[in-house]
């Protein structure tokens, strides 16, 4: 009996030890100590986070609770799903960037202890935060003359939020509008801006660009933000005059009379308009000059003397910067003097005239009154005039009150003297006068380059003897009497020179490999200069500290390669001799498989330059030195032959007109031991020199 008693027992507590070891609740299921969980910082409020791997029914025999009680995440009730309950931020601005809590799971019907389960929640960022400007908008006041690529502002910045990496990075632009190809960024990475395009205040003096700064999400977030330029005036223009001739009658013995003028009073204007310096009025001292006096202040014209002449008087009066005795304005006042009572008949008052007349004079000008005062001071209703040269009708003509007004545009290179007679008839009588008009000179052409930019490649082989040649620039100008000198601009500029003939020459020895961006600034003699810039790009190659290596392999490598070139010469050589006489008849040239016809201009070998190879060197060098025309003579041949294209019963033939202007590669002079064409993937052609 008590041995049953005993093997009762003995069961009762194995049934309960092996309840006690079978009971995993609260254990999760894949046997870790901590839940983890991935989750947006955008994720919305209420969304599922996760859902706990804990072993048990949350309706039946675990209670799952969390510890914290203002955490941003819960528990759905009797379930194991982890919802958000505040909004997550991985910036830590507008809710938290990380979760950590703990859930509490106890076991149903049992005394056992609960247990803690860690939960970390990550917080992955996303792309929701925009760039935003630091001080913007931005504005800088620039002047009209600042060189391109001149850094106009710099620290222009904007900030991302987000967390390092492709969201916070920042990329700036220059967003395409009506003054966007003024500035842009040096780098896209670096706020920094610099000057692209020439500034003119006469023409714009206020600049809105707008700017953006965006990430490299996507897609991107940016924000815009505007630059304003003030462009500031400087004194880069001459005063001008309302009128280029004013008219006016005086009477010889009335001292210290007002003249009144036509078509209006005296007056000159400061072009610079931003700086309009005060201007003072002055004559042009000639024989007649000081009969007459003009206030510097006002431009008020009087007669100052007694004097007798009975011609016309041309004076010039001159307009002059108060600040700047260099910037100044020329006009022609035409004085004629009153004619007495007495003498009733129409007549000239001289029978001959002769004047100068500036070439850039407006067509429509009046260039001359002739001064006819029948019966007294009045026009008779019935005279009549008449330029009795026909082929000078093309450039000037005469009204009924004897205006001698310009019809053509005058040019100075192409004619520089006209002469003709007007005839008067009034009915009765008929009179005649001999007008000689004789046409001043203008600054009106600007030098213009032979090429668009200039490249040169110097390599350094260790053989350079100072100061050496690098190459030609050439340049001419379409006024005959001027003359161009040349300067560089630009960093290290000094490093170089241009001599008055356009050779450019190294004058330091440079120990480095290096690049030179500079510009070329021709400048004619003419009243006022003008000036033409072109890039200038200089690259320097020092090859002495990158002598190779000579090994029996390489000196056998480069002997069974010359040994090839060899044989494939002398297969050339003889099928050109069999061939000779079929291509006879069409000399040509070949450069890289291009066939250039002995007849070809430098036009083509300009387009041609990119792909000339060092091999076909000397055949370019040759075909250069064919060319025998004058730049300078090509335009002045070009200009004369377009304007007087122009003129009545005149054609031109030739059909280049000015597309010769922008063309051809200039003769290369040089005495170095090798030159030859390269070209680069940025489209620009080098002329290699090597020491």
């Amino acid at each position: 009996m008590w041995r049953r008693s005993v093997l009762l027992l003995i069961g009762l507590y194995l049934e309960n030890g092996t309840a006690q070891l079978l009971d995993s609740r609260c254990y999760l299921a894949e046997g870790g100590s901590t839940e983890s969980f991935l989750a947006n910082e955008d994720v919305a409020v209420g969304s599922l986070l996760g859902t706990l791997s804990v072993n048990g029914d949350p309706q039946n025999d675990i209670v799952l609770s969390l510890r914290e009680k203002d955490a941003p995440v819960s528990i759905i009730p009797n379930s194991k799903n982890l919802v958000l309950s505040k909004p997550l931020d991985k910036e830590g601005i507008e809710g938290p960037a990380s979760v950590y809590v703990n859930v509490i799971c106890e076991r149903r019907s049992t005394n056992d202890p609960s247990f803690v389960i860690p939960v970390n929640i990550r917080v992955i960022d996303v792309n929701d935060n925009s760039p935003r400007w630091s001080g913007a908008p931005y504005a800088v006041n620039v002047s009209e003359v600042t060189i391109i690529g001149t850094r106009i502002l710099q620290g222009v910045r904007a900030k991302d939020s987000d967390q390092p990496g492709p969201y916070s990075t920042i990329e700036y632009q220059v967003l395409p509008g009506p003054h966007a190809k003024f500035i842009s960024f040096i780098s896209p990475l670096e706020g920094t801006l610099v000057l692209k395009h020439e500034l003119n205040y006469e023409t714009t003096n206020n600049l809105t660009i707008k700017l953006r700064a965006q990430d490299q999400g996507v897609p991107p977030r940016f924000a815009d933000t505007t630059l304003t330029i003030n462009v500031l005036d400087a004194d880069d223009q001459n005063p001008r005059f309302n009128q280029d001739v004013y008219y006016g009658f005086f009477e010889a013995n009335q001292v210290d009379s007002i003249i009144t003028l036509h078509p209006e009073h005296i007056k000159a204007i400061d072009q610079d308009f931003g700086i309009n310096a005060s201007l003072l009025y002055s004559i042009v001292p000639s024989s007649l000059s000081d009969y007459f006096a003009i206030d510097p202040y006002s431009g008020t014209l009087k007669v100052q003397g007694h004097q007798n002449t009975t011609g016309n008087i041309t004076l010039v009066i001159k307009a002059t910067q108060s600040d700047n005795s260099d910037r100044y304005a020329l006009s022609t006042v035409i004085l004629s003097q009153k004619v007495s009572e007495e003498n009733p008949e129409t007549v000239f008052l001289t029978s001959r005239y002769k004047m100068n007349v500036k070439e850039n004079y407006a067509v429509g000008s009046i260039l001359k009154n002739l001064g006819v005062h029948p019966h007294g001071n009045q026009q008779a209703s019935n005279v009549k005039y008449k330029i009795l040269n026909e082929t000078e009708l093309h450039w000037f003509s005469v009204d009924n009150n004897g205006n001698i007004k310009l019809n053509g545009r005058l040019d100075y290179e192409s004619k520089h003297l006209h002469a003709f007679t007007v005839e008067i008839n009034d009915g009765i009588n008929k009179s005649y006068v001999e007008m000689r008009i004789e046409v001043s000179d203008v600054n009106d052409w600007e030098p213009r380059f032979r090429k668009p930019r200039y490249g040169f490649r110097i390599v350094n082989n260790g053989n350079m003897t100072l100061p050496a040649m690098i190459g030609i620039v050439e340049a001419a100008d379409g006024d005959i009497n001027d003359r161009i000198t040349y300067t560089l601009l630009g960093e290290q500029s000094d490093v170089f020179y241009i001599d008055s003939k356009g050779g450019l020459w190294l004058r330091q020895n440079i120990t480095e490999t290096k690049e030179f961006h500079l510009y070329i600034v021709a400048t004619d003699s003419g009243v006022p200069p003008r000036t033409t810039m072109v890039p200038l790009f200089i690259d320097f190659l020092d090859t002495k500290k990158s002598v190779p290596k000579w090994n029996p392999s390489v000196v056998s490598g480069i002997g069974g390669v010359s040994l090839l070139l060899l044989v494939g010469i002398i297969a050339t050589l003889d099928y050109m001799r069999r061939h000779k006489k079929r291509d006879k008849s069409n000399s040509s040239v070949l450069i890289d498989n291009n066939v250039i016809p002995s007849s070809v201009n430098h036009d083509y070998m300009r387009d041609s330059c990119s792909s000339v190879s060092a091999s076909a060197s000397t055949i370019l060098a040759a075909s250069l030195d064919m060319e025998h025309e004058s730049y300078a003579t090509t335009i002045k041949d070009i200009i004369c032959r377009t304007q007087n294209s122009n003129i009545p019963n005149h054609r031109s033939n030739d059909s280049k007109q000015d597309s010769r202007l922008d063309s051809g590669i200039g003769p290369i002079q040089s005495n170095h031991e090798k030159i030859q064409y390269d070209s680069e993937q940025s489209g620009r052609c080098y002329l290699t020199v090597y020491f």
